[in-house]
């Protein structure tokens, strides 16, 4: 679980750094797309935590069940598509799918970016 915890706090740094700039260049601009893909990133955390647990949790010798939180992950994107379909007026569905894109990157790019 150490190792985990060193890999999320890698991941959530980033995305926080990334949240920040982002609700300041909406307060600036109060653009839906930037609205739209603070959501999207906040979804992507939640996604990212949740497939880092679920791998975690699959890499222990005892686990015979093994799973990445996949219904956690779509239940996540379907909240977020929720949340743009009630707000359509302030939120711009692109910028909350490229928010959303972000954690699925990151999961097809983990094995390159951390070799052991």
């Amino acid at each position: 679980m150490k190792r985990f915890n060193i890999i999320f706090q890698q991941y959530i740094q980033f995305y926080l750094y990334g949240i920040v700039v982002l609700l300041f260049v909406f307060i600036f601009t109060s653009s839906p797309f930037i609205l739209g893909l603070i959501i999207g990133m906040i979804g992507s955390l939640i996604n990212t935590f949740t497939f880092e647990f679920y791998l975690a949790k699959a890499k222990q010798k005892d686990n015979i069940h093994i799973s990445t939180g996949n219904v956690w992950r779509y239940l996540i994107v379907i909240l977020a598509c929720c949340t743009w379909y009630f707000y359509k007026d302030y939120i711009n569905i692109i910028g909350v799918v490229v928010g959303l894109m972000i954690s699925y990157v990151l999961m097809v790019l983990k094995p390159f970016l951390h070799k052991e």
